[in-house]
């Protein structure tokens, strides 16, 4: 590839550890860290079985200008290619919570959202995207669960989710 080729995403490293994190660094010195964080406590009273679930927290580790940070398409393509890395396993079960401390997760999850559905066709599984909105005090939890249609347990997260969805109601 010639030296002034556009580049698709920043260079990521896999940083691993207990909340299988994933670095990056944008060309603003912005700092990221993706982790996937071991969530089956979630599910033990729904499925019999361990499941291999992760939150997916989308976090800034380093801001050097502490201001507000500028869109980078960059950031992401690169968070979409880290997401399609970690979900080789057709039995990963990834959360998205939406933080909802600064009244910001309606954006979040249109950002999200966004993410997921754009070229979704180039990922190497068939995946299923479920969504739920949970009343919690004056705020709403807004999170996504994303699996492999293939996924041993496919149809119970459907229901869990479609009746997370109708408690809210």
């Amino acid at each position: 590839m010639p030296k002034d080729a556009p580049r698709s995403n920043y260079k990521f490293v896999w940083v691993g550890g207990d909340h299988n994190v994933y670095a990056f660094t944008t060309n603003g010195e912005i700092g990221y860290e993706i982790r996937f964080v071991p969530s089956a406590y979630l599910f033990v009273d729904y499925i019999d079985e361990h499941v291999n679930a992760f939150e997916m927290v989308i976090a800034v580790a380093d801001n050097p200008t502490g201001g507000r940070i500028a869109y980078d398409p960059l950031t992401e393509d690169t968070i979409r290619a880290i997401f399609k890395d970690f979900f080789r396993s057709l039995e990963h079960v990834i959360i998205y919570i939406c933080d909802s401390s600064d009244g910001r997760e309606k954006a979040r999850f249109r950002k999200f959202t966004s993410w997921y559905y754009k070229d979704i066709e180039t990922m190497p599984v068939d995946l299923f995207k479920m969504d739920a909105y949970l009343p919690d005090g004056d705020r709403t939890t807004i999170l996504s669960g994303i699996l492999s249609t293939k996924h041993p347990h496919f149809s119970q997260f459907v229901e869990l989710f479609k009746n997370l969805s109708e408690a809210e109601k």
